[in-house]
């Protein structure tokens, strides 16, 4: 996880609630820019024959190699290190419950079911009996007691130094957790929360062998012991992590023998990769390649559902004007965003922060988007600040610096003076999290969907006690900030349907229209990109950086 620079403040226990894709730059992050060549690798662990991929069967065996973002050879649900490095804890590990995003809804997994109190306090969870460690110990309720209580108590001593702990603000409002039989665990709650079902099937809510947690303890993550359908065989910081079928995962022995999450930074080297064979499968695929990808047959391009929001903060504090904020909201051309930063890879936003894959999406809150560059002049000039020089940062990989120099013209043309600082993936998200920073102004980023609902958006974007609401853009230290904690609460807590809805979108209309400190770019999805005889795997779920490879054959 990056450190925020000396001068940076601490980011409050919501730390995990900001986009893992911005933050967890793993190549440039931990220093390992650099690129390998496959072939002998992938020879070594038998890559199926091409002669192969043409089967309309699943082939059995060989190996499926996905090119990752990095690794730094540690994976462990409770620490962040790289987004391929949380690729293989989705592999290893299962959790409580499961979500597929071909649908949101929360299913059983390790847990075979569930009961809610009326109150909604109390979630008594029936686990599965006979299912089988890679170690070969069996599932119990001392594992998940084990495995929760280390994401939520921060002197856990299973802990690595530096531990995230992303369920820790679950865990906040646990009052207890305890286990009433082997098969039985019982979670009470000191206030109702109808999103612990889908947060618990994030990877930080992952199962570890308890037994594999007190013989490694802080280690863990370097030979992680889950009862997911692949098990951990080796792992190499800046290189790769090898993982090989689980014979008896409870759902069946995966068709593939190996998986291996190879590190691949060039993107001109992922995109030849995947025509040569080399590459299996990507989230990773540039996105000005896609349209050539898509002509190719070596290769099968994915249309996966559009579930994260290209966003640009503005911190408050330092424009502190609604007016202006307003204006560069309005200058904003979304058209061009899509076309040119996402090559039409993506949907200008209709529904403010919550995209259209998820429950709680309103097309009404389209104005809220809208480019109106007469009337945003009309506001900067009311507001005397034409000519004003405000400032804009953005990461340098990916989309970002194409989105950032078209807001750049459209603010140059608005009547501001801009300067633009782009800025390497692994320091990016220490900066956002210092308000002292030069380039705090306006900042391009992202939020992705881990948990498909609308409190993992807007809920975590509009909360004034979380990253985004109080260090990204001073909207906690804004008039009437405050009520917004206790309307998400509420929202989060209504069944999904009209009622919920409607609640989140009048959340929205009052956060945009009142305050106006994040500013919608469009919705765009993770490309997801194939060779062309790699089948039946998940790829809505890849689009969203979740890595559910137990169906896939090469």
């Amino acid at each position: 996880m990056p450190r925020p620079t000396s001068a940076a403040p601490q980011p409050s226990p919501e730390t995990p609630d900001v986009s893992r894709r911005t933050m967890l730059r793993g190549a440039g992050l931990l220093g390992m820019g650099m690129t390998f060549g496959l072939s002998g690798l992938l020879s070594a662990c038998g890559v199926a024959a091409d002669d192969d991929k043409d089967s309309g069967s699943a082939q059995k065996g060989g190996t499926l190699t996905m090119a990752i973002d990095g690794t730094s050879a540690v994976n462990d649900p409770a620490f962040y290190t790289t987004l391929g490095d949380w690729m293989a804890v989705d592999c290893i590990c299962r959790g409580l419950t499961f979500i597929s995003f071909e649908d949101n809804t929360p299913q059983p997994d390790l847990a075979e079911s569930w009961e809610i109190s009326d109150d909604q306090l109390t979630y008594t969870f029936k686990l599965r009996s006979g299912v089988t460690f890679h170690d070969g110990t069996t599932f119990t309720s001392a594992d998940v007691l084990a495995s929760l209580n280390r994401q939520f108590d921060e002197k856990d001593k299973t802990l690595p130094d530096g531990a995230s702990r992303p369920l820790n603000s679950l865990g906040a409002n646990v009052k207890s957790l305890k286990a009433k039989d082997d098969l039985t665990v019982v979670m009470v709650l000191l206030k109702p929360d109808r999103t612990v079902l889908s947060r618990l099937s994030d990877i930080g809510g992952r199962i570890i062998s308890s037994a594999a947690l007190k013989e490694k303890g802080a280690d863990i993550g370097k030979g992680l012991v889950g009862t997911g359908p692949f098990k951990f065989v080796s792992s190499t910081s800046g290189q790769s992590v090898v993982l090989e079928a689980f014979d008896d995962f409870r759902l069946g022995r995966p068709p593939i023998d190996r998986l291996v999450l190879q590190q691949v930074t060039d993107p001109s080297t992922i995109v030849s990769s995947l025509i040569s064979g080399d590459i299996s499968a990507t989230q990773f695929t540039p996105y000005s390649s896609l349209a050539s990808l898509a002509k190719n047959d070596a290769v099968t391009v994915y249309d996966t559902s559009l579930g994260f929001d290209a966003i640009m903060m503005v911190d408050a504090r330092r424009i502190p004007e609604l007016e202006v904020r307003q204006a560069i909201n309005l200058a904003i051309d979304r058209n061009a965003i899509v076309s040119q930063a996402f090559f039409g890879k993506g949907q200008t936003p209709d529904g403010y922060t919550i995209p259209p894959s998820q429950n709680g999406y309103d097309a009404s809150l389209k104005d809220l988007s809208t480019q109106d560059m007469a009337k945003a002049k009309e506001l900067l000039k009311g507001a005397g600040a034409e000519g004003r020089t405000v400032k804009l940062m953005a990461a340098s990989d990916s989309w970002h610096p194409k989105a950032a120099q078209i807001v750049e013209q459209n603010l140059t043309d608005l009547g501001l003076k801009v300067e633009v600082d782009s800025v390497d993936p692994a320091t990016y998200f220490g900066r956002v999290i210092d308000p002292e920073d030069d380039y705090h102004d306006l900042m391009i980023w992202e939020r992705n969907s881990y948990v498909p609902d609308p409190d993992n958006m807007i809920g975590a974007m509009a909360k004034p006690s979380g990253v985004y609401g109080d260090f990204a853009t001073g909207f906690a230290s804004l008039d009437g900030a405050d009520a917004f904690e206790d309307d998400l609460y509420e929202a989060k807590n209504l069944p999904d349907g009209a009622e919920r809805t409607a609640k989140y979108t009048d959340i929205q209309r009052r956060w945009a229209e009142k305050y106006m400190v994040l500013v919608m770019l469009g919705y765009s999805t993770n490309p997801v990109v194939s060779g062309a005889g790699v089948k039946g795997f998940n790829s809505n779920a890849l689009g969203n950086h979740r890595c559910f490879m137990e169906k896939a054959s090469v």
